[in-house]
């Protein structure tokens, strides 16, 4: 009785601290929680940050390394394939192994690889060492992402700190361009990786001294844990999506293109992969993937609406718009960083509007809101002329662009969190992120090559067909947000005295997911029961 007593009574702390807006303990000050944010936050930004400064140094890459078509395009997409291949493998071990090792592995793992690709002088040698970078794309963002969900307990604490970790994909990808273009236009594209060692060096040092430790491992429960993942579930996982997105990319590049025998071979073999895979989760014990994930309220479509959002974000509108300027428009390195910068500074503002507004504002309308700014980015670029000034449709467009992205990555990351049990954390996350790292790069090269134009004209209107496709998936994900029931996230009424014990009004509106509402309820009902036979007594 007494031993229920106190689950109720420590309940209730939980719930009356997320209602005064508490500091989580683990934080000695006001200023640790925020250097923490920041450090676990530039996990988020590392993919786009590397992406955004691979893409301003794209036509120094060819130069340097004599290479054109295909095997350009692998000297950004490696590692973009490589952190969207093995992010559920990777994830399925932060959540075993602990978080923030898992973080600081990757900063240090990401410092060392950037290190070395900055002296190669071989593409195929450059690209594999790419990829190796890649691996801490996977590694750190559901990792960083597992920590920020773990430490924070619902209402609008949490909010204001995912909404801060969401910043960091866009302002990431601006650090990029900016460090991309200063490198490339006064040092050289090598510079970039060099900045990017040193900056992840001082990062693994803040996660090593600041982030909260995570819980104590030996040897014996390590091997327990590391012999517990699903290694057949990422294998089946990782090479089929490997398969299925090289044959992709190399459709455009290949001599009789989709018809080539081994691209339509892998266009076979790579989803068949993901068959089996499915299959197979459902019938291990430990899955890589608990397919249950997929059976929360919401969760699917939440999937449905981020792969077809950020398909036209980062597959189509972020990688292109560089390239527009720099090939279309003939600006420099550094003019191009300029055009871009005002992402950055929208990108904060939408993220500091979601944290004072996740609580009031409903899931479902941010949802909406955000993919009808992709579909009208979208298209915006794909109208725009090829000589038309900056600020008619390029700057509206590249806003519009990150009001979609924070938007529907705030409610759609929160909304997974609090889906999940605390275990899974990282694993959502890293379902979550898997999603996102889909692309489709192979639109513009098609289009190239059909186009009747030469030079200028022929790249742009490549790009046009990539935007316009853009506009068609975002469209899809807007369609598809219609049907998304999520509600205000973090939301708090008043606490009401009874007989000195605080109660909410509805558990609901407070506790994050159904899981949790529902423990949290049964909790209630032990505890009222309790007392009631204490006070009889």
């Amino acid at each position: 009785m007494m031993e229920s007593l106190q689950t109720k009574l420590d309940t209730k702390k939980a719930l009356k601290n997320a209602s005064q807006d508490i500091r989580p303990p683990v934080f000695r000050s006001l200023f640790h929680e925020i250097v923490v944010l920041v450090a676990l936050t530039f996990g988020s930004s590392l993919a786009t940050s590397n992406v955004g400064a691979a893409q301003i140094a794209i036509d120094h890459f060819a130069t340097s390394f004599n290479i054109s078509g295909g095997k350009l395009s692998w000297t950004v997409s490696s590692f973009s394939l490589s952190a969207g291949a093995f992010v559920l493998l990777l994830a399925s071990i932060a959540d075993n192994i602990g978080r923030r090792r898992t973080v600081l592995i990757a900063y240090i793992w990401y410092a060392i690889w950037c290190l070395i690709a900055g002296f190669m002088r071989s593409d195929v040698i450059f690209c594999v060492f790419r990829a190796l970078q890649g691996l801490s794309g996977a590694a750190a963002t559901p990792a960083a992402v597992g920590v920020i969900g773990a430490t924070y307990t619902f209402g609008k604490r949490k909010n204001r700190a995912m909404a801060t970790f969401g910043a960091g994909a866009p302002l990431g990808l601006v650090i990029g361009i900016i460090v991309g273009g200063i490198c490339t236009q006064f040092i050289s594209w090598r510079a970039e990786y060099w900045f990017f060692s040193i900056q992840y060096s001082i990062l693994a040092v803040i996660v090593w001294f600041l982030v909260p430790p995570d819980p104590p491992l030996d040897r014996t429960i390590l091997k327990q844990k590391l012999a517990q993942i699903d290694y057949v579930g990422a294998f089946l996982a990782t090479l089929g999506l490997v398969l299925f997105v090289f044959a992709i990319t190399q459709s455009g590049v290949a001599p009789k293109g989709w018809g080539e025998p081994y691209v339509i071979a892998l266009l076979i073999i790579g989803p068949c992969l993901f068959g089996v895979f499915i299959y197979w989760e459902s019938r291990v014990s430990n899955p890589l993937m608990p397919l249950s994930i997929w059976r929360f309220p919401g969760f699917a479509v939440c999937m449905v609406i981020i792969f077809c959002g950020f398909m036209s974000f980062l597959g189509v509108v972020n990688y292109y718009i560089t390239l527009f300027f720099q090939n279309v428009r003939g600006a420099s390195p550094i003019l191009t960083t300029a055009y871009i910068v005002p992402q950055a500074i929208a990108g904060l503002s939408v993220n500091f509007f979601a944290a004072l507004t996740l609580h009031i504002i409903p899931g479902r309308i941010l949802m909406i809101v955000g993919n009808v700014a992709f579909v009208v980015s979208a298209l915006l670029w794909a109208l725009q002329p090829m000589h038309l000034i900056y600020w008619a449709m390029s700057f509206p467009a590249i806003v519009l662009s990150v009001v979609g992205a924070d938007l529907s990555f705030n409610v759609a990351n929160l909304h997974t969190l609090s889906s999940v049990p605390p275990e899974s954390q990282s694993t959502a996350a890293g379902v979550f992120n898997t999603v996102m790292q889909l692309s489709a790069s192979t639109v513009a090269q098609t289009a190239l090559e059909k186009s009747p134009h030469t030079g200028r004209q022929q790249t742009y209107d490549s790009y046009k067909a990539a935007f316009w496709f853009g506009v068609g998936i975002s469209a899809c994900g807007a369609v598809a947000s219609l049907f998304l029931k999520v509600g205000r996230t973090g939301s708090k009424h008043d606490v009401a005295a009874d007989d000195g014990e605080d109660q909410p009004d509805n558990i609901g509106d407070i506790v994050g997911g159904p899981q949790e509402r529902e423990e949290v309820q049964e909790k209630e009902k032990l505890g009222k029961d309790d007392i009631v036979a204490e006070h009889s007594a």
